[in-house]
């Protein structure tokens, strides 16, 4: 037999023997480049050592390698002195091994048992099996009670195809009814951990895996799987429904809210969408679409939460920093929305209606808060004001007031523009919000309500009732706002909210709507003015006609003192309109001397009445002259806002006043006569306060007239006593 011959025969009785004993060989691949390894190539080493080392390192490597070398030979040569003995030794035993081998293989080849260890060697594989078979249920409990789930499918899946096919044989009817049991505790052990409520991501894909390798369907799992985690979602609506705030400040708890919604519904919605994904990638359309409805219906239930709780926990707080905070609650809401839109590939504008909507409801909020604001004002001025506050100034402190509130509001507002804000590039909401929630909604609306307001003081009556004064002055800021106020607060408005300058699109209300509320609510105003001044003046004269007996008063030596009293009350009306208001035009005024001379003319007509007596002046034909001259005059017109026209018009209701007190007494010969005196007094001086003096004369000569017509001795005083008296 050949050298190669002997050694093939060798190594397949090797082969065999290691068959037969369960030795198994692995091949060890080394690096080549490994200088102790047994594929080590020199020539490839050296290569590349010359190619990554520099000279300088070569000369070091080799100097190292004769050192190893040397080393090598020192130790070789010691191993060698000391293990003499031994390597003889084992050199008779190496020799006597291959006599022995080479009987045994005579044997062998004589016995021809080459297929009886091929036999013995699958019958000892076998006997593992059946090994693993039989001790199969121990390592699945142990495996369960550990909780090393995985470990234990890995196991099952490697035996359950021999328990299926041989189960019915009564020596592993046994262990299959063993695995059984065991496996159905498994299988309830993976779906506890699905439907626990803190179960992790990776858990949960893990007990989808394994329950799928047990034979569990992939579309089961996937609809229990969407009922699971939709239960999970509806709790967290249910809690966010329930939330409540604890002693924070509303912007804080509006924070606070959104970060709670955020960290739990829209985290665990986009969580459950990611995680169905990743462990059901192959899932059907069917499938996929139970989740997204899911999903979808979460997000129409969760919006409308939001929107509630929001606008509750904010309330009738409209700082800028509340606001501030609201929307960047809103932001971070809005882009955690827009995530999981992005993950249910949705075109739904969920956050985009939530946040116009909640923005209407706080632009709502701030034009009521505006609007309180503003009638808290009102009615604190109402109640502390006087007639000794000057009005000029107070103009300026009011509109001062009025303008810092709706400034403060708009402040607050223009958070929901910023630059910074997510939600407010959109080009839709910017004009929505600008446009018809602050112009027409905080802006038009809050104006509408003041000029209403202001109108309504005039209709206030007992406590409530404000000082004729404040009613004025409010007149004059009603102007100011039907004339620049109004205009400007709006030109800041399109500036601030990108409204293009005078932009009158969009069914938006003119601005000259608003102006001319303001008109009609300082006419109001001035028409009340002058009616409650007109009233103190009335009351007055007629008190003190009331106080006296015109039949036997005494001859007259002085002005009743209610005269002095009416001019000093006139003259203050027209200082004050004169703080307020141009003078307005005038006609001709004729000088001092000739108004006396023009009024002793008058007075000698009077006289000459007088001489005629009762029974000979044609009552009917002076009936017919006053009411000539009534129907001149028109109390109830129009009031200008100006000077003149305010105090002419106090000047004509008192004076009809005073003439309807006339008419309603009978005077003897010095009533008559007190009577002329004061008219001539009023005559004297009314003229610095009226610009149409022929219809104050005429007023006077009604008076006097009507008190000749009711006096039962009708004899006037010389012109010159009544000049004296007055001038004294």
């Amino acid at each position: 037999m050949s050298k190669e011959a002997t050694e093939n025969d060798k190594r397949k009785r090797n082969n065999l023997l290691s068959q037969y004993y369960g030795i198994t060989k692995e091949k060890d691949v080394e690096n080549l480049f490994d200088v102790d390894g047994k594929h080590f190539n020199a020539d490839a080493y050296v290569d590349k050592l010359v190619q990554e080392t520099s000279l300088k390192q070569l000369i070091d490597k080799e100097q190292e390698l004769v050192r190893e070398i040397q080393s090598l030979d020192s130790e070789m040569q010691t191993l060698v002195y000391e293990n003499y003995n031994k390597f003889i030794l084992a050199t008779d035993t190496i020799r006597q091994m291959k006599s022995d081998f080479k009987t045994m293989e005579d044997e062998m080849e004589k016995l021809d048992r080459r297929q009886q260890i091929t036999k013995l060697s699958n019958i000892h594989e076998l006997l593992k099996n059946l090994q693993f078979l039989f001790d199969l249920p121990t390592k699945l409990k142990s495996s369960v009670e550990e909780k090393n789930y995985s470990l234990a499918v890995k196991y099952y899946a490697k035996s359950e195809q021999v328990l299926k096919d041989f189960g019915d044989h009564p020596s592993f009817s046994g262990i299959q009814s063993d695995c059984q049991e065991i496996v159905t505790t498994l299988r309830k052990c993976l779906k506890d951990q699905f439907v626990r409520a803190e179960v992790t991501s990776r858990e949960l894909e893990e007990s989808v895996t394994l329950l799928s390798k047990l034979g569990e369907s992939s579309t089961s799992l996937a609809l229990e799987f969407t009922v699971i985690n939709k239960g999970r979602l509806e709790k967290d609506l249910d809690d966010l429904s329930s939330y409540t705030t604890s002693g924070e400040n509303n912007g804080e708890a509006v924070l606070a809210f959104i970060e709670k919604c955020c960290n739990t519904a829209l985290n665990n919605a986009a969580l459950t969408i990611a995680t169905f994904n990743n462990i059901f990638p192959l899932a059907s359309a069917k499938d996929n679409e139970g989740l997204i409805d899911m999903a979808v219906d979460v997000i129409n239930r969760l919006c409308p939460v939001v929107k509630t709780k929001v606008v509750e926990i904010i309330g009738l707080e409209m700082s800028e920093g509340c606001c501030l905070s609201l929307v960047a609650a809103l932001d971070k809401f809005h882009r955690r929305l827009l995530a999981v839109q992005r993950l249910l590939m949705s075109d739904n504008q969920w956050s985009s209606i939530l946040i116009t909507d909640v923005a209407q409801i706080i632009s709502n909020r701030a034009a009521e808060n505006l609007v309180v604001k503003w009638t808290q004002e009102l009615q604190g001025w109402r109640d502390s004001w006087n007639n000794d506050n000057q009005p000029h100034g107070s103009v300026k402190f009011i509109e001062g007031a009025l303008i810092e509130h709706i400034h403060r509001t708009l402040v607050a507002l223009t958070a929901f523009v910023g630059n910074h804000v997510t939600f407010s590039q959109d080009y839709q909401f910017r004009q929505t919000f600008g446009r018809r929630h602050v112009r027409e909604g905080v802006f038009i609306m809050s104006l509408k309500k003041l000029s209403i307001m202001l109108s309504n003081l005039c209709n206030a009556t007992g406590k409530d009732n404000a000082s004729p004064t404040l009613i004025l002055v409010l007149s004059r800021v009603a102007i100011d706002f039907n004339q620049n106020l109004a205009q400007s607060l709006l030109s800041l408005i399109e500036e601030q909210f990108d409204i293009p300058a005078g932009f009158q699109g969009d069914n938006l209300t003119p601005i000259s709507a608003v102006t001319a509320d303001f008109k009609q609510a300082s006419q109001t105003l001035l028409q009340r003015y002058v009616q409650s001044e007109s009233h103190v003046l009335v009351q007055m004269i007629r008190k003190s006609m009331d106080s006296r007996d015109w039949l036997t008063t005494s001859e007259p030596r002085s002005v009743r003192p209610v005269i002095k009293r009416v001019l000093e009350e006139i003259s203050r009306v027209d200082s004050h309109a004169a703080q307020l208001y141009e003078e307005g035009s005038r006609k001709d005024r004729s000088s001092d001397s000739s108004r006396r001379t023009h009024h002793s003319s008058r007075m000698q007509q009077k006289s000459s009445w007088s001489s005629l007596g009762p029974s000979q002046l044609d009552s009917s034909l002076l009936n017919n002259i006053q009411k000539l001259f009534s129907e001149r005059i028109d109390l109830s017109g129009t009031v200008e806002p100006n000077k003149g026209s305010v105090v002419m018009a106090v000047i004509k209701i008192c004076l009809k006043g005073f003439l309807e007190c006339v008419r309603l007494k009978t005077f003897g010969k010095y009533g008559i006569q007190q009577i002329q005196v004061d008219c001539y007094y009023l005559q004297l001086f009314l003229w610095r306060f009226t610009f149409d003096e022929n219809l104050v004369h005429s007023l006077l000569d009604e008076i006097l007239s009507s008190a000749v017509q009711r006096c039962l001795e009708p004899v006037l005083m010389e012109p010159g006593v009544v000049e004296l008296i007055c001038e004294r």
